[in-house]
Formats: C-alpha cells, structure tokens, sequence
C-alpha cells in the first residue's frame, strides 16, 4: 500500500494552491486506503466452500460420522473466514470489480458532501478523489462546472489522473489532474480577490 512522505503532501498542497491562484475554484484531494471492509462476500465465500466439504467426503467415500463432517465444517468456516477476512490480497479478489468500484464511487460523493465541497461560495469546488485498494479514481464538482468545461475536456482531466494512478503514480495523478482543472477552470471561475479559502488546501488520507 502506498504511504505518503511529507514531500508527497507538500507537492500535493502546493499544486491545489497553485491552481486556486488562476480560478475562484476549491480544491479538495482525498485518498482513501480502503473504500468499504467488504464483510459480507468474504464470509459468503467461506459459508460456500464449507458447505462442499460433505459432498468431497461422499465423493471419496470417507467414512465419517456426521458430527465429525459438521465439526470439519466449522473448521473450514472459521479458518476460511479468518484468511479471507485478514489477508487483504485475498480478501479483495473475491469481491467483484464492479462491486469495489461502486463503493469507491459511493464514499467519493459522501466525501464531496463531508467535506464541504458542495456548499463553496460560487458552486465551484472540485473534489479529487482515490481509493487505493480498489485502484479507483473520481473526481466529484458540481453540474456547472461541468457542463462549462465540456464532457471532453472533463473526460481528459479523468484520463490522466486515470492513467497516473494505474501506474503507481497517485501523487503525480493528483498534480496533473488538479493542475489541469485549474487551468480548465480560470477561464469560466477568474479569480476573485475577495474570495477567501473555504477548504481545506492539503491531501485529506481517510
């Protein structure tokens, strides 16, 4: 799992203040370690493969009495539970893609509201957000702002905080993207001198 230094944070703060110069835009960067605990599929997988047990010892003929069968149920239940449960590279290939990366999505738009990004004094805040165990990226503004920049523009600045954070680059990902946006933003948001700092300006690890 990436860990970020003080320079990582610092690179990170610097770009959404050099960004917020050019526009009256807000700027917020989450990054989340984990997007949900995923309790429910890990266990179900378990419960499935303990449930098979009876049927290999038919298969093979094993003959055992049933409270033994149940007994090695259980054992396989709860040792099952307990790696899928506690060994996160095991524990996240059971869960579906589509399945991380919609809970990602859900805790990127909680953090939008969270942290205050929705109620900026122009409607102009952007929220730049990661979920490094899901290898998820989204960034959250509201309607206006797109519909100013237009879907193509907007889809580029995702395409390359996409393509940085797929190679391990989130901090990079992070600069672009929020660089970029700024760049996008100072034409439609100027800045304005009596706006002052509604949010906070550095990397917000949840």
């Amino acid at each position: 799992m990436i860990k970020f230094s003080d320079q990582d944070k610092a690179r990170i703060t610097a770009a959404i203040h050099a960004a917020e110069k050019n526009t009256s835009g807000e700027f917020v960067a989450v990054v989340a370690r984990i997007s949900d605990h995923y309790l429910f599929l890990p266990l179900l997988w378990a419960a499935i493969v303990a449930l098979l047990v009876p049927g290999v010892f038919l298969l093979f003929s094993v003959p055992l009495a049933y409270m033994h069968v149940y007994q090695i149920q259980l054992a396989v239940f709860i040792v099952l539970a307990l790696l899928f449960l506690f060994v996160p590279e095991l524990h996240l290939h059971l869960i579906p893609r589509h399945i991380k990366h919609a809970r990602a999505s859900r805790l990127a738009k909680a953090q939008f509201y969270l942290q205050g990004v929705h109620v900026t004094h122009d409607r102009s805040g952007v929220l730049f957000f990661v979920s490094l165990a899901e290898h998820y990226v989204e960034i959250v503004a509201d309607r206006g702002i797109h519909e100013k920049l237009g879907e193509a523009h907007w889809q580029g600045i995702i395409r390359t905080f996409v393509e940085h954070v797929q190679k391990g680059q989130v901090v990079e990902g992070f600069v672009a993207a929020i660089s970029a946006c700024g760049e996008a933003m100072a034409q439609h948001y100027p800045p304005d001198p009596d706006n002052t700092d509604e949010l906070p300006g550095g990397l917000i690890e949840i």
